[in-house]
């Protein structure tokens, strides 16, 4: 299951009902959705999604999430979000004050047609946020300092500079906000054959002011990305193809993440880390607070190679 907003004081989660028809039929339908995973998916991918039903209460500080962002005016880059919806594995949207939206393009991949305006809907019980239509690292129209929060769940590796679209996220973050990103694990990826990125690498892309056009990381990713973990493509030549459209796709993985990259990307923004988890089947919540420029920081115990998120995390390669 899902963290539970009921145990931590914010109300009780809406049921849609569970329609009792004996246990015949409910295996029936068990065993159907546990074939149809393994012909999409393959074997890799049947047990990622077990897994990942079997973790949903990994992240072991959903309630610190829930407080924080509880009542709140926010963003989204690139949502909405499975993971943060009614029953996903931090279901923020119900509890939120009210969510805008930011996708690249009035058609995505993910989204299909998407239109400019209020027309952003996160969550079936609130109202709708506006939806606009930029480059996460371009959000000209917004002030600095307008959010309560900012979320992006599995977006930053999409991006080909991802210091300059966070240095964008935190300048429209209020003093204090809050920052929640969702990364993908490499490990558990199509992307576990190549190297984790470097923080000077991404630190090189911000100061080239490399733009969405890059491919550089493309003969890379041709040589090493895992075809049989990425059921969208059937071949490698149709991934090919796929990868020199990026610009208009943005299926792309630039990077590559792991959770020590994901806690040192924080820490060079300042940002006062509050909660480190990585989850299966392939995901790492961060959350961190934007804070004054003069407040000190205190990240040693994210940082330290005994860190508590390192005990928990299903990852392998997090242990020390």
């Amino acid at each position: 299951m899902g963290c539970d907003r009921a145990a931590v004081g914010l109300g009780k989660p809406n049921s849609a009902g569970v329609e009792q028809s004996g246990v015949s039929a409910g295996s029936t339908r068990v065993l159907r959705k546990i074939l149809s995973t393994a012909r999409r998916r393959g074997i890799l991918g049947l047990f990622a999604a077990v897994m990942g039903k079997l973790s949903r209460r990994g992240i072991s500080h959903c309630e610190l999430y829930f407080r924080t962002l509880n009542g709140k005016r926010g963003l989204e880059i690139g949502g909405p979000s499975a993971a943060f919806k009614e029953g996903g594995i931090l279901p923020v949207y119900p509890i939120v004050a009210h969510l805008d939206g930011c996708n690249f393009s009035s058609t995505t991949v993910w989204e299909g047609q998407i239109e400019a305006g209020l027309t952003y809907e996160y969550h079936k019980g609130s109202g709708k946020g506006f939806q606009l239509i930029c480059e996460a690292g371009r959000l000209d129209r917004i002030e600095s300092e307008s959010y309560d929060f900012v979320l992006a769940s599995h977006v930053l590796e999409h991006i080909a500079n991802p210091i300059k679209a966070m240095s964008e996220w935190l300048r429209v973050l209020k003093s204090d906000g809050t920052l929640v990103l969702v990364l993908p694990h490499k490990e558990a990826t199509f992307d576990h054959r190549r190297p984790v990125t470097t923080m000077a690498h991404l630190l090189e892309d911000f100061e080239k002011n490399t733009d969405e056009t890059d491919l550089s990381h493309l003969p890379e990713i041709l040589e090493l990305h895992d075809l049989s973990l990425d059921p969208e493509v059937p071949d490698q030549s149709s991934f090919r193809n796929r990868c020199l459209k990026n610009y208009e796709n943005r299926c792309l993985h630039h990077h590559v993440f792991d959770t020590d990259l994901g806690v040192a990307i924080f820490n060079h923004f300042n940002l006062q880390i509050l909660s480190v988890d990585p989850v299966l089947p392939i995901n790492i919540f961060i959350m961190g607070k934007k804070v004054p420029s003069l407040q000190a920081l205190d990240n040693c115990r994210f940082l330290d190679e005994h860190a508590e998120w390192r005990l928990r995390s299903p990852f392998m390669s997090d242990r020390r």
